[in-house]
C-alpha cells in the first residue's frame, strides 16, 4: 500500500513540475530551466501542513496512469537536456509520432467515458478486469494497436502501450482494471486540446492568404 502511495505522490509531482516548466518557458531562458527543474523539486518535498505538494496534488487527481508519467518524465528530461541527444529530440519533436498518440488517447477517452459514464446500458471498464468473458476485447484493442505501431514504425505510442500491460500484469498500481494503467483523465483532456490545437493549425495553413 504504501509503495502504490509513494508511485502516486511521485507522479503527481512529476506533474508538478513539469507545470511549472511548461508555464515559465516562455520568459525563462533555456539555461534557466535546470535550475528552475531543481527548484520545483525542492518545493514538491517541502512539507506544508504535514503535506508535500505533490500529496495534495495526489488528493485531487489519484493515480495517473501509465503513460502519462511516462509523457511526463520525458517531457522534462527533455526540457533539462536541450539538444544533447539528438535521436530522443527529433522522435519528441515528431508530429507524425505524436499526432498517433493522441488519436489513440482522444478515441480510448471516448470509448471508455461516455459509456461508462451511463450514456449507453454498456460498460467498457468492466473489460478492463482479467478473467472477465469480455476482457479479451480490450487485450485485442491494445494488441492491435500495438501491430499498428510496429508496422507503422509509431515508436512511441509502442512503448506506451507496452509499458502499460507490464505495468498492470507487475500490479504497479492498486487498480485491478487495464484501464486505469491505459489511460486517465487528464491525458485524454490533453490530447483533446492537443488534437484541435493539430487540426486548427493545419486548417488555418492551408488558407490563402488574404
Amino acid at each position: 500500500m504504501m509503495m502504490w502511495t509513494n508511485i502516486g505522490i511521485f507522479a503527481a509531482t512529476l506533474l508538478w513540475v513539469a507545470l511549472l516548466l511548461k508555464l515559465t518557458r516562455c520568459w525563462l531562458p533555456s539555461k534557466g530551466q535546470p535550475f528552475l527543474l531543481i527548484v520545483a523539486i525542492v518545493s514538491g518535498m517541502v512539507p506544508f501542513n504535514g503535506l508535500v505538494i505533490g500529496g495534495y496534488i495526489f488528493s485531487l487527481s489519484s493515480y495517473l496512469s501509465i503513460p502519462t508519467i511516462l509523457l511526463l518524465l520525458a517531457f522534462l528530461f527533455s526540457r533539462v537536456t536541450e539538444n544533447r541527444f539528438e535521436t530522443f529530440k527529433a522522435y519528441w519533436s515528431s508530429d507524425q509520432q505524436w499526432l498517433v498518440v493522441v488519436v489513440f488517447f482522444v478515441l480510448s477517452g471516448l470509448l471508455l467515458y461516455p459509456m461508462a459514464g451511463g450514456l449507453t446500458m454498456l460498460d467498457p471498464y468492466r473489460l478492463g478486469y482479467a478473467g472477465t468473458p469480455w476482457s479479451v476485447l480490450l487485450i485485442g484493442y491494445l494488441f492491435g494497436w500495438a501491430v499498428l505501431c510496429m508496422l507503422k514504425r509509431w515508436y512511441l505510442l509502442l512503448v506506451l502501450i507496452l509499458a502499460s500491460v507490464l505495468a498492470y500484469y507487475l500490479k504497479l498500481l492498486p487498480s485491478l482494471n487495464l484501464w486505469d494503467y491505459v489511460i486517465d483523465l487528464l491525458v485524454v483532456i490533453y490530447s483533446l486540446f492537443a488534437l484541435l490545437k493539430y487540426g486548427c493549425c493545419r486548417f488555418f495553413k492551408r488558407q490563402p492568404n488574404s
